[in-house]
């Protein structure tokens, strides 16, 4: 049986996640490739995902209803701002969908998709994280008490933006209601799907600053509390960060960096650190091959899926409420030309 079964896939978006992340490993093998369809407007962007990754030019077109009715499923990997838009059009169809992280920019709208697919088809989202070993292994332990209480988790996480995309919508996207969103939606919502997952708990902000001033912010600073458990938050754009988090517990603690998949260290009371890896693959494409797989095996009712809409919405609504709270201090140097 080759990776997605007897179904054919469409993949919504040529851009900067398709190529990293989603076509090595649908462009793996012939009997895969033949299944994959490509929708993309621009015809330029579309063929050379063809040629690079072998897929078939003559299943290459340029808008989703230009589609056969042959295909059953889809990957949506469209910039998040377009997510509602092109994913509503597939559930309608009756196709079930993979939505790129975030499933929709506010939960209100992944409140939408996960309506409207209720019954109809499969839908899920790529918060790839809950399948990197050493995640897996922090929820493992927590959940087993090795900690004890979870007391406070610290979380800094930040780089120089680099990521090569296509579009240029981090730093353009429209926006409805309100300033466009920044490193808090992107980044943010990773570490808060995080946090919800492992304490199986939904986030209260207790407060938040930003940047960005009337545009999509590159900083944030904030302090939640997910029930008993008080989370210290700090995501960037602008400059690199720890890029590490803490979990402390009554009894023991455990550390990570967010760049390392495959483990964790731990410790009980005040004993020194030991090093433990966590179980299965740790490559950035093995996780899409997790996903793409599980995801064929729930449309043809072979697994149950890893990853159920509803539990991604529960982070968004997080971020909504950060959105809401937070401030936007002007530097001292600014205060006294507006005073």
């Amino acid at each position: 049986m080759t990776l997605l079964g007897n179904l054919n896939l469409a993949v919504i978006g040529c851009g900067a996640i398709a190529d990293s992340y989603y076509f090595p490993v649908l462009g793996k093998d012939a009997a895969t490739r033949d299944k994959v369809w490509l929708v993309e407007p621009s015809q330029q962007r579309r063929e050379k995902a063809a040629e690079d990754f072998g897929f078939r030019r003559d299943q290459l077109v340029g808008d989703i209803a230009d589609l056969p009715e042959s295909v059953s499923a889809a990957v949506n990997a469209t910039p998040s701002h377009l997510h509602v838009a092109t994913t509503l059009p597939l559930i309608e169809r009756g196709v079930s969908v993979i939505v790129e992280k975030p499933l929709a920019e506010t939960a209100e709208d992944a409140r939408q998709l996960v309506a409207a697919a209720a019954g109809r088809c499969v839908l899920t989202a790529n918060h790839y994280r809950r399948f990197c070993p050493s995640y897996a292994l922090a929820r493992e332990m927590i959940r087993r008490g090795d900690l004890g209480e979870i007391t406070r988790i610290r979380w800094a996480e930040g780089q120089k933006f680099e990521w090569p995309t296509a579009s240029g919508f981090y730093f353009r996207r429209p926006w409805k209601d309100g300033r466009p969103r920044g490193v808090l939606l992107d980044i943010g919502v990773h570490v808060l799907d995080m946090v919800s997952w492992w304490l199986d708990a939904a986030p209260e902000v207790m407060s938040a600053t930003m940047d960005g001033f009337g545009g999509p912010e590159c900083f944030t600073r904030a302090e939640l509390a997910f029930g008993d458990t008080k989370l210290d938050l700090e995501v960037s754009f602008h400059s690199k960060l720890a890029n590490g988090f803490l979990v402390e517990g009554t009894r023991g603690a455990l550390r990570g960096s967010v760049t390392d998949f495959t483990g964790i260290e731990t410790r009980q009371g005040t004993s020194a650190w030991q090093a433990k890896r966590g179980p299965g693959k740790a490559g950035w494409t093995d996780f899409a091959e997790t996903l793409l797989a599980n995801f064929a095996a729930a449309v043809e009712g072979r697994e149950e899926l890893l990853i159920e809409p509803e539990s991604v919405v529960t982070p968004l609504a997080g971020i909504d409420a950060l959105y809401a709270a937070a401030e936007s201090p002007l530097p001292s140097y600014y205060r006294e030309w507006a005073s």
